[in-house]
């Protein structure tokens, strides 16, 4: 199994309308594939968050890669412990370790002519997903349009057969924001979950008093309600707030959640796969999350995460996001999309990762 072939492309693909939450509108999605192909023909391929630094990322690795055997734990240290890797210790260069190690364990799994979930060690054939959506329509919307987007939205998450949902607040006002929080409630019932992400909208003396107001509505846990970087201000709030933080999308590093986990910053780690190191980042953050008895629920890409929710018994539940939802966009190029049926997902048929690109839909977003 020799590396022959490392390709790096970006795609661009735009939102059926623009969405909101509290720090930013987005009108589009980028991503950098990955395609890898070995001597005998083998391919494989991943995806990361893209822009044109995570492709030239993934570029900038070609040469450590080329002519190597694919022993991936041996090439994802070399990646790391590169000079590119010196020049960003997360971020751009995480992005494109992460897409390169996925796409090397899908080409594995098709050598081994497993599903990637079985060559971890198979735990269980399906797992819950969570309805995510919640956003604001526009920035400055009024309340009766914030409230009508929550209850379309609720309404679709029910229509689904989802038994969780999670929502935006911090893009509103507090008034307006309990009344989208009550609603969802009120519409979900008393069977199912709601999660609130604040998107690290307030601070700490903020958020404390506000997350009182929201015990009412039973809330299953509280997204990133500080700034990234305030792991002490986590701290701070997870000590003084009824129900369970949850963070850890925006970080990238082993050392990252070391930090969070040692100073008490949440109860619920949350790294993309697509941010950590790929399928190799995330094994590693579940082994110091079994350590500590803390659950795990990653970021986006449930398509590829569904292969670690079946063999990680920390991971309790998934982030759902399909082409028809108002972000996240990669299902439109791929071929046999990971689809929930009544709340769950289970791994798509196939070896590796098993899914399937779709070079046709590549071409529609590629960008030039």
């Amino acid at each position: 199994m020799i590396i022959k072939e490392v390709v790096a492309r970006n795609i661009s693909i735009p939102l059926k309308r623009p969405v909101t939450n509290s720090a930013m509108s987005f009108s589009s999605c980028e991503y950098t594939l990955v395609n890898i192909t070995t001597n005998d023909g083998v391919e494989g391929w991943s995806f990361a968050f893209g822009m044109p630094l995570t492709k030239w990322a993934v570029e900038a690795f070609v040469p450590l890669l080329t002519g190597e055997e694919i022993d991936i734990k041996r090439l994802w240290h070399k990646m790391y412990n590169s000079r590119t890797s010196r020049f960003d210790r997360g971020g751009i260069v995480m992005r494109a370790i992460s897409a390169i190690d996925m796409a090397l364990w899908d080409i594995l799994g098709k050598y081994a002519k497993l599903p990637l979930y079985k060559m971890f060690g198979a735990f269980r054939d399906k797992t819950p997903v969570y309805y995510s959506g919640g956003h604001y329509p526009s920035p400055g919307a009024t309340e009766s349009e914030a409230l009508k987007y929550i209850e379309d939205d609720v309404n679709r998450a029910i229509g689904g057969g989802f038994s969780a949902y999670k929502m935006k607040i911090g893009g509103a006002s507090v008034k307006i924001d309990l009344a989208r929080i009550a609603l969802a409630r009120r519409l979900l019932g008393t069977d199912r979950q709601l999660m609130l992400d604040a998107f690290c909208a307030y601070r700490p003396e903020v958020i404390i008093p506000m997350a009182a107001k929201f015990e009412q509505y039973d809330i299953h846990w509280l997204e990133e309600p500080v700034t990234l970087d305030d792991t002490l201000g986590y701290a701070y709030v997870s000590s003084r707030v009824s129900m369970p933080v949850a963070m850890g999308e925006a970080h990238y590093t082993l050392a990252q959640f070391r930090d969070i986990i040692d100073n008490g910053a949440a109860r619920i780690l949350m790294p993309d796969i697509a941010y950590v190191g790929g399928f190799t980042g995330i094994l590693n953050i579940a082994a110091i999350a079994a350590f500590r008895g803390l659950q795990i629920s990653p970021h986006w890409c449930h398509d590829l995460s569904v292969q670690l929710a079946l063999c990680v018994p920390e991971i309790n539940i998934l982030e759902y996001m399909d082409a028809n939802s108002a972000l996240f966009m990669i299902q439109k190029v791929i071929k046999n999309p990971v689809i929930a049926q009544k709340g769950f997902i289970m791994a798509p048929e196939g070896f590796g990762h098993g899914l399937v690109l779709d070079e046709e839909a590549v071409a529609l977003y590629l960008e030039k």
